[in-house]
């Protein structure tokens, strides 16, 4: 069977034509939203219309999957599918883009955590039933996501300006990244000029000062990941599993290694009967094993 498998992100969107017994057969990128919350129906349409022939190439495919951040509710999924319908695809599966990276990783069920400038915990059982556990927005804590790493180091360094917290590294380290005159002039970001991806890009010098052994950094990425665990046993506990389940992560923070290997080193002393993985595909291609998964259940039910 081979299926198009679409991963429509909040800045870009990928297509991959997939075939099960060869793999994949031809992948492409678009530099533009795959959310409809973002660019409206008729921007994702076009994204859509234009990616699915170029993938393609005009060759045959079965089925459509599209994993698709913004797409969380019944209405989202509607309009989702009269696009589809008004593009000429007859069968297709939709989902949260969460949901098509764990397929992509695990092959569609266990518990994956998402960490890049937000973060998530996805959980999928053998009966198909999805468990989540944060992913609220930048505004709520989310858990060893950028944004999260980045804004505790800002609160960090600004108590030990103050002399509420102890030293740390941080305040100079996040003034030379920013490239802004003093720790005081950190408020200008949130205020003045906010741009969420770029304050969350200053996670990766609070992971490279915690590795270097900042006491106050060290305690952020800890934190960050017994909240992270603590998500993850209350995903598992609501899928079922027990402690017998199969983890994977994606996200640019696991781009760390000390990241990852702390996240490994906690998870596997916290759940020794589960099997931590590296993720076996990306979301694109969970997509396209989501709708052979759904396009096989069909044809199961008619026959």
């Amino acid at each position: 069977m081979r299926a198009i498998g679409i991963d429509g992100g909040g800045s870009h969107t990928r297509f991959v034509l997939y075939d099960e017994k060869v793999g994949v057969l031809n992948s492409l990128e678009i530099n533009s939203p795959g959310n409809y919350h973002l660019i409206g129906a008729e921007g994702v349409k076009k994204i859509f219309k234009e990616g699915i022939k170029r993938v393609s190439s005009n060759s045959y495919f079965d089925t459509i999957g599209a994993g698709l951040s913004g797409v969380d509710r019944p209405t989202d999924k509607k309009i989702i599918s009269e696009i589809f319908e008004e593009i000429g695809v007859k069968d297709f599966a939709i989902s949260n883009d969460g949901v098509t990276a764990l397929w992509g990783a695990t092959g569609g069920v266990g518990i994956l955590m998402i960490s890049g400038t937000g973060s998530i915990i996805v959980g999928r059982n053998s009966k198909g039933k999805v468990y989540r556990a944060g992913g609220w927005g930048y505004m709520f804590d989310e858990y060893c996501s950028g944004f999260w790493f980045s804004n505790r180091a800002a609160m960090a360094a600004l108590n030990y300006r103050d002399r509420l917290g102890p030293f740390t590294t941080l305040e100079s380290v996040l003034v030379n990244f920013y490239g802004i005159k003093s720790i005081d002039d950190i408020v200008y970001l949130y205020y003045s000029d906010f741009d969420k991806a770029k304050i969350a890009s200053a996670a990766k010098v609070v992971l490279q000062e915690a590795q270097k052994g900042d006491e106050i950094s060290m305690k952020i990425v800890k934190n960050g990941v017994e909240n992270a665990l603590n998500m993850i046993s209350v995903v598992a506990r609501r899928c079922g599993f027990g402690g017998r389940f199969t983890f994977s992560y994606i996200g640019g923070l696991f781009n760390s290694k000390y990241f990852l290997r702390r996240v490994e080193n906690a998870f596997e002393a916290t759940f020794p009967r589960a099997q931590f993985m590296h993720p076996k595909f990306g979301a694109d291609v969970g997509a396209a094993l989501m709708a052979i998964d759904l396009w096989r259940k069909k044809d199961e039910q008619v026959g």
